[in-house]
């Protein structure tokens, strides 16, 4: 018996320290356990906290529409247009979503909880299929990590969305740019162009200055010639007077020579005939004498200026003799009408001191039309 107990004591020992070596290698495997649940469970927390929780909200895409109608110089009241954004996510531009958190008591009960566990026993839930334990189901870990899965499967769906768009942006912002180059090379020959034009109104303001002096200049000139013209038209009118009373005292002069005459020589005829009239009568060759620098047909007048020829032939070399009362012809060069290019006839009234220019009186009854500058004045 002594013996026996003693073998049974032994065998006791031995399995005594058998199990405290088992103890000993499941408690550190235990440990190894404990430490990676545990580190598993924080890096959830963790990774849970960088997936969004929810899809972001439908947002309506910015409204750009882009010109696309023709350039050119014609004006576009409203030119057609095309949107930019069509069909485009708005909603990925959403930042800040909330994200997972599983870092509460609760979560972390749930995520330490392998087998589903009764919220009022605290026992494990069995399968109604097998009568096991269940392991996935609403409040166990596989429940969470589930959601984790989903959630993460749609935020890469909306990575590789975000990713087509980044694509279809890159295209968008290649063809903007290679329409913006093309602009401003366009541009840059419109500023070249501009900027000659600017050079070349620039100068046609300087020559319209130029024109403007010249104009005002000859504007002067002509008011002043006009000034002598009237000046010349007094001078002729008052000697015209003068004239007529001379022809009067002539006429009367003539008249008691002859009764003078007939006295002293009874019967005796005056010699030549028209001789006494008082009027002077140059010989002049046929041809062009000079031309019309004036005329006004208000008061039928013109100024001739006549060709130094035509003065020596009407007042000699020294232009002493008096100015012959002849009468001359205006043409027009170029002039097409029923009475060919003769415009009218007149009749030369008084010189110019020192000048070839001589004052003309307009005879009506022979004018066809107003006599302008230039004409032809010929004998």
């Amino acid at each position: 018996m002594d013996k026996a107990l003693r073998v049974l004591a032994i065998i006791i020992l031995i399995l005594a320290i058998v199990a405290m070596c088992f103890a000993q290698l499941s408690f550190t495997k235990r440990q190894v356990l404990l430490g990676r649940n545990n580190l598993f469970e924080e890096q959830v927390i963790k990774i849970a906290k960088t997936i969004e929780a929810a899809d972001a909200p439908d947002v309506p895409a910015p409204d750009v529409q882009k010109d696309i109608s023709e350039v050119s110089d014609r004006e576009v009241a409203s030119p057609e247009r095309s949107p930019v954004f069509e069909n485009y996510p708005a909603k990925l531009e959403t930042q800040n979503l909330a994200t997972l958190d599983y870092s509460g008591i609760e979560k972390r009960r749930q995520l330490r909880s392998y087998y589903v566990l009764d919220a009022q026993t605290g026992k494990y839930l069995l399968s109604e299929l097998d009568g096991k334990p269940r392991k996935d189901g609403p409040g166990s870990m596989a429940a969470l990590l589930e959601e984790l899965f989903v959630r993460a499967m749609a935020q890469k769906t909306v990575l590789e969305k975000t990713r087509g768009e980044m694509t279809k942006s890159r295209e968008l912002v290649t063809t903007m740019v290679t329409e913006m180059n093309k602009m401003k090379v366009d541009g840059r020959v419109n500023k070249r162009e501009l900027k000659e034009a600017r050079e070349e109104a620039e100068k046609i303001k300087g020559e319209k200055v130029t024109l403007e002096t010249q104009v005002a200049k000859l504007t002067a000139d002509k008011k002043e010639l006009s000034a002598q013209v009237a000046d010349a038209k007094a001078d002729v009118e008052a000697k015209a007077a003068e004239m007529a009373t001379m022809k009067d005292q002539l006429a009367t002069q003539e008249k008691m020579i002859k009764e003078l005459k007939e006295r002293i020589r009874p019967g005796s005829q005056p010699t030549g005939a028209g001789a006494g009239d008082g009027v002077v009568v140059a010989q002049l060759t046929a041809g062009i004498k000079g031309k019309v620098v004036d005329a006004n047909d208000e008061y039928k007048f013109i100024i001739i200026e006549f060709t130094d020829e035509a003065m020596i032939e009407m007042m000699g070399a020294e232009r002493a003799n008096p100015l012959p009362q002849l009468e001359m012809n205006v043409r027009r060069t170029g002039r097409h009408s029923a009475s060919g290019d003769f415009v009218t006839r007149v009749k030369i009234r008084q010189a110019v001191r020192g000048k070839n220019l001589v004052v003309a009186d307009i005879l009506t009854d022979w004018q066809q039309v107003p006599v302008e500058k230039s004409d032809v004045v010929f004998f």
